[in-house]
């Protein structure tokens, strides 16, 4: 079935697709999207290794001093110098030389994201692989030193530490080697006796490690990224309920049209200014966020089973990070107009992902998402959430950095398109001008006008007089009653002036207000039928080619309405031109 409108010229898919203006933006705007999206989201995590930045790990020295023969020997004080001054480690690793009370206490407000601790006993346990030089009454052992891990800074931070920490202990393990093999060698070689090869193995590698978790979280925590989630689910949320709530206001405003399912609506459009229409769906916004941020919780809590302690610090804030972004995003959307929802998308997801932290601490991420992290929203949430979660709700843990940031975002968010609106008001750059509302309102009054003239006026066609209407059908022509239905409808059948039916006419149900009702085409032989959601005064327009529009107001109740349709045919002359 094809559309066919009168004085409209008829498009089809093939006219479109040959249009190249139609593809240049779209692909353009493609292209650019699939760019970013790939260097925000890959690019960020694709070395984290490399991207080693200042990672924070404590180290712990509690090794005793040994006497042997006289002299002392203290070998913790030793490696700690050399771990922290070594060259290709300093740039990666921020080693922080702290009691063990002192690296807990970081770990516990995650500015510590683990712990290598060298134990009392280590410069005995290496004395005790010499043999007969060891200390008295020590039989030989294997030394080790003790990694703590902070799972509460997420599994890409503990594996980071790890990472760090097993090739740490071997490069200790390497040179300490090397200082046992030039002491035992010549004591070796004196004696003449062989060294067994289980000895040459420990020797080899002497130091071992230890790897215990420091405070393990629970089983229902995503191994540490709950807290990411739960983020960037609310920021997900907040910023897809402000596009739904600037569609709504524009589509009650007249400044957008809706289309759902089958039906196509639009209104007409009403004089507002920029800042008032901000205003609007501001306060929608900021309303409905509580709601978003609240059905989000509550899933979490009962339908999931999160750990979630704090449950209502956690909900104050989320509502509050809810509202903020919710708030940006209008703005966004005034300021950039119809591209605002892809905007949007790359501030608050795009680019917010890589440089939240939540996921790949910023430590392992380059170093511009470091620097998009001090105002990318998602990160202070992130920050917030993280402390409620894992950290007893503790402020130096990042919750009043949150709380800061928040209040900080919101209330710039708002200056900015407050202020933008207000200079676009008083610029003249009115969203639709007075002349464009006027003109949209007055052929909408035209349109109903036709309903005085349209309806039953002679016209002639082909230049030969037009006979009179043809006698409606049996069903008491155009304003009787049908016996009530469950809702009413608008029915009946659309014939030419020579009372022939007319098929694959346009028939069109409008309300007063230009909204549009129904539409649909007549069949074969000329009847429509339309659902009438709503009683009142309608208009109804029947259009086919080559003939004149319809226009009628039909007053519809309880009961439905039957309304027969005469279409004229269009007028026209014929003749030659002589010479």
């Amino acid at each position: 079935m094809t559309m066919n409108v009168p004085g409209v010229p008829k498009a089809t898919a093939r006219y479109l697709l040959r249009r190249p203006n139609l593809w240049f933006f779209p692909t353009l705007v493609m292209i650019a999207v699939s760019v970013v999206v790939s260097l925000s989201y890959i690019g960020g995590i694709i070395n984290p290794t490399g991207n080693l930045h200042h990672l924070p790990i404590a180290i712990v020295d509690e090794d005793q001093a040994v006497h042997v023969d006289g002299r002392k020997v203290h070998l913790g004080p030793q490696i700690v110098r050399a771990i922290t001054t070594a060259s290709d480690s300093r740039q990666r690793v921020e080693w922080q030389t702290l009691s063990l009370r002192g690296a807990e206490a970081g770990m516990d407000k995650d500015a510590v994201y683990g712990a290598l601790i060298i134990p009392a006993d280590f410069s005995s346990g290496v004395l005790s692989l010499t043999g007969p030089v060891a200390p008295h009454g020590r039989a030989p052992r294997q030394p080790s030193v003790h990694l703590l891990t902070n799972p509460r800074s997420g599994s890409v931070a503990t594996s980071s530490v790890q990472a760090v920490g097993e090739r740490t202990t071997h490069t200790v393990s390497s040179r300490i080697a090397a200082t046992l093999a030039a002491h035992m060698e010549p004591a070796h070689h004196t004696s003449r006796r062989a060294i067994p090869t289980a000895e040459k193995m420990l020797l080899a590698d002497p130091v071992t490690l230890h790897t215990s978790e420091h405070r393990p979280l629970g089983n229902h925590s995503g191994f540490g990224l709950s807290a990411f989630y739960v983020s960037l689910v609310l920021t997900l949320g907040a910023y897809l309920g402000a596009g739904v709530v600037s569609s709504s206001v524009d589509f009650a405003l007249g400044y957008q049209s809706a289309e759902r399912g089958r039906r196509w609506s639009s209104k007409l459009p009403v004089p507002i200014t920029r800042t008032q229409t901000l205003v609007a769906k501001t306060v929608m916004s900021a309303v409905l966020s509580p709601v978003t941020a609240t059905a989000i919780l509550l899933t979490c809590k009962f339908a999931l089973h999160m750990d979630t302690p704090h449950f209502g610090q956690l909900w104050i804030y989320s509502v509050c990070a809810s509202i903020a972004v919710g708030v940006t995003a209008q703005t966004i959307i005034s300021l950039v107009g119809g591209l605002g929802s892809l905007v949007g998308m790359l501030f608050f997801v795009a680019l917010a992902v890589p440089s939240s932290g939540g996921s790949f601490p910023l430590q392992t991420v380059p170093s511009p998402y470091r620097w998009l992290a001090q105002f990318e929203p998602m990160r202070q949430i992130d920050d917030g959430v993280r402390a409620i979660l894992y950290f007893d709700a503790r402020g130096d843990a990042g919750l009043t950095r949150g709380w800061i940031m928040i209040a900080l975002g919101c209330f710039v968010g708002l200056a900015l398109g407050l202020i933008v609106a207000w200079i676009r008001d008083h610029g003249g750059h009115q969203r639709l001008t007075s002349h464009q509302i006027t003109a949209a309102h007055a052929h909408f009054r035209s349109t109903v006008s036709l309903a005085a003239t349209a309806g039953g006026t002679q016209h002639e066609s082909g230049g030969r007089p037009a006979p009179r209407a043809a006698a409606p059908d049996r069903r008491n022509a155009t304003e009787s009653t049908a016996p009530s239905q469950a809702a009413p409808r608008v029915f009946g059948r659309v014939r030419n002036s020579y009372g022939d039916v007319v098929s694959l006419a346009a028939v069109t149900l409008l309300s007063l207000n230009g909204s549009q009702l129904g539409r649909i085409g007549t069949q074969s032989d000329g009847s429509y039928e339309i659902d009438a959601p709503a009683s009142g005064a309608c208009l109804l327009l029947a259009t086919a080619d080559d003939h004149q529009p319809h226009a009628a107001i039909v007053q519809i109740g309880d009961r439905s309405r039957c309304h027969d349709v005469v279409l004229s045919g269009l007028s026209g002359l014929s003749g030659t031109v002589p010479a």
